[in-house]
């Protein structure tokens, strides 16, 4: 566990800027200072941002706004804006948390299949030009030109990951000019370790923060076209339902499983000692597959590469795979993504009515103490009467998230 950077004290005329920044950003961006108030990790700080000396300009780790008084009162007031809600939209769009589950996956895939080594750096680079260039073109602030800006290879209405790319394969090197922010593992001022800094997120609650900060902003008629857009897009986000997949099971299952088996031999003192780690990013995860007659082909190869990459990703110790239609009718376990090939082959056994109460009975009827259940299927079948004692994720195509009784429901449309 990281020790946070140490906090300082400003001076008067330090405290008097700070006090003209804060006017300010309520003044002329409502909806960004009622997410900085309401959102960030206000109570490690009297003064809202977290004042330090450990970061050259600012910061954010996803829970604060870090700011160094020596280098940020040497702005201007409206460039101490932009620098301000610069860093409130790295966290409303939970920036860090996203470099950090790609770090230590150590890549960046794409959804044709493609992948590039993960650099943090330039992963820093292509976030900061898709904020630059949305909050230059919502006129939120003023632009430094020594920063960085380059529409060419980055801009509001681009996805960070095609940016990356772009930034990655640049023959120049990337853009012109610096950056006044870095980039922290989430936790870093708090002292939590990232993993559950990250976990510890409540997307919920941040939609609805920036929900009611959009309403704010519109009021007192103050919140561009294109903000407005965007920010829509938090409260009511159009993600590719693989993405939805991967990032509720990493944040279930956790980074990491630990035995009593096997305990950590640096923690044994005397008779005392701790669980060690296993090696395996999670214990057990069982994918349930809804064999009925309305799931065809198309759905069932699609479910399949996505559990190709909960092998890749999560690295289950064990991922058990139930085919069951009204009642179990096979039951599968993949090691390596290979695996599934072969399970594939074998075709998918029912075709009848449907019931997801046998997957819930024979997982407890086996002894399996999951992490997560994953289960495919269109929603229209028998439930269990109670939720279980463990995570599940609901891969839906057809009823809505309405129409399920416990979980999480990932809408999978029929044209993936």
């Amino acid at each position: 566990m990281a020790t946070p950077p140490p906090q300082v004290e400003l001076t008067s005329e330090q405290l008097k800027k700070w006090e003209q920044t804060r006017v300010a950003l309520l003044w002329h961006c409502p909806a960004f200072a009622h997410v900085f108030i309401t959102m960030m990790d206000n109570a490690k700080s009297k003064h809202i941002a977290y004042f330090t000396r450990g970061v050259p300009i600012a910061a954010t780790d996803g829970s604060n706004l870090l700011l160094n008084p020596d280098t940020f009162f040497n702005y201007d007031l409206s460039e101490r804006i932009f620098i301000c809600v610069h860093e409130i939209m790295h966290n409303i769009w939970n920036h860090m948390g996203q470099m950090h589950y790609w770090n230590k996956r150590g890549k960046v895939s794409y959804p044709d299949g493609s992948e590039l080594p993960y650099d943090h750096k330039t992963m820093n680079i292509a976030q900061d030009l898709v904020i630059n260039d949305l909050l230059i073109e919502s006129k939120t602030g003023k632009f430094n030109t020594a920063w960085m800006h380059d529409p060419q290879l980055g801009d509001r209405n681009s996805q960070v990951l095609d940016v990356y790319k772009k930034v990655y394969n640049d023959p120049n090197g990337g853009p012109a000019g610096v950056g006044f922010d870095e980039h922290l593992a989430p936790g870093t001022s708090t002292g939590q370790e990232p993993t559950q800094a990250s976990q510890g997120r409540n997307e919920i609650e941040w939609q609805q923060a920036v929900a009611a900060g959009i309403n704010a902003a519109k009021v007192q008629g103050k919140l561009p076209a294109g903000l407005e857009r965007l920010l829509g897009e938090v409260v009511d986000p159009k993600v590719d339902w693989k993405e939805q997949i991967q990032a509720l099971v990493a944040r279930k299952v956790g980074s990491g499983a630990y035995s009593w088996q096997r305990p950590d031999r640096r923690l044994i003192v005397r008779d005392c000692y701790a669980p060690g780690p296993t090696g395996f990013g999670a214990g057990t995860v069982v994918v349930g597959i809804d064999t009925s007659g309305s799931i065809g082909d198309t759905e069932l190869n699609m479910f399949m590469a996505e559990m190709a990459g909960i092998l890749s990703d999560v690295k289950p110790e064990r991922l058990v795979i139930m085919w069951c239609d009204a009642a179990l009718n096979r039951v599968d376990e993949a090691e390596e993504p290979e695996d599934l090939i072969e399970i594939r082959a074998k075709g998918a056994p029912g075709g009848g009515g449907t019931s997801f109460v046998p997957v819930f009975d024979e997982i407890y009827n086996s002894g399996l103490r999951p992490d997560a259940l994953v289960y495919l299927t269109d929603g229209y079948g028998s439930f269990p009467e109670q939720a279980p004692p463990y995570s599940v994720i609901w891969g839906s195509i057809g009823l809505d998230k309405s129409g399920y009784p416990f979980g999480d429901v990932v809408m999978i449309p029929k044209s993936s």
